[in-house]
């Protein structure tokens, strides 16, 4: 089900108010996504997806205007942190994630500079700690991208009452439904693996931010 077009007009517009606050010298693009099911930023591109289910959810009065309004803060605080470029958290998050995950070939490195028994006892201990440590390595840097995006969103965009407001309705959908088909519910999944609780995000939100 596509955006209606007073939906499509009011995302735009509050994309180009919210980007004018966040300081942005570009406002993001925006589309609509049937594979994406809330909303989601991609800082490369500069767009921001909104999915068919959430402006399902707007349209049936689940969702308020306000808790729209609070959503893209959300997208757009991530904006605002990669325009940081190497001083950006996210980014050197980021960075960290992928220099460990690029770190997998060290084990096979060593065994092939120096093959034997020893040197395969070595690597393998070396390969099972990575394996051991990716998941907390990869949600580590995940939950603290997120958070700074809600940090910035309820320091500079939208009252911390209402991000709040918006989370507590989104924590309560639970599931995707079946008919969003295997991918969209194996990425809701893999989402609550790598994103903070909504418990931890609303904790921060509670928090006097400095």
């Amino acid at each position: 089900m596509q955006a209606s077009s007073e939906q499509f007009d009011f995302l735009k517009q509050k994309i180009e108010v919210l980007s004018k606050k966040a300081g942005l010298s570009n406002v993001p693009e925006l589309s609509i996504s049937k594979s994406e099911r809330l909303a989601n930023v991609n800082p490369f591109q500069c767009r921001i997806s909104v999915g068919e289910t959430i402006l399902s959810l707007w349209r049936e009065g689940k969702f308020s205007d306000s808790d729209m309004e609070a959503t893209l803060a959300h997208e757009i605080g991530h904006l605002m942190d990669f325009r940081k470029d190497s001083h950006s958290k996210s980014f050197r998050n980021l960075l960290f994630e992928s220099l460990w995950i690029a770190s997998c070939v060290v084990p096979l490195v060593i065994y092939l500079v120096s093959p034997s028994l020893m040197t395969l006892i070595v690597a393998g201990a070396i390969a099972v700690t990575w394996g051991f440590l990716l998941p907390w390595v990869v949600r580590r840097v995940e939950v603290g991208i997120e958070l700074e995006a809600d940090r910035n969103a309820a320091i500079y965009l939208v009252n911390p009452e209402q991000l709040a407001s918006a989370l507590n309705k989104i924590s309560s959908f639970g599931l995707p439904a079946r008919t969003l088909g295997f991918t969209a519910r194996l990425s809701f999944l893999a989402g609550t693996l790598t994103h903070p609780t909504f418990t931890e995000r609303l904790r921060q939100l509670q928090t006097p931010c400095e």
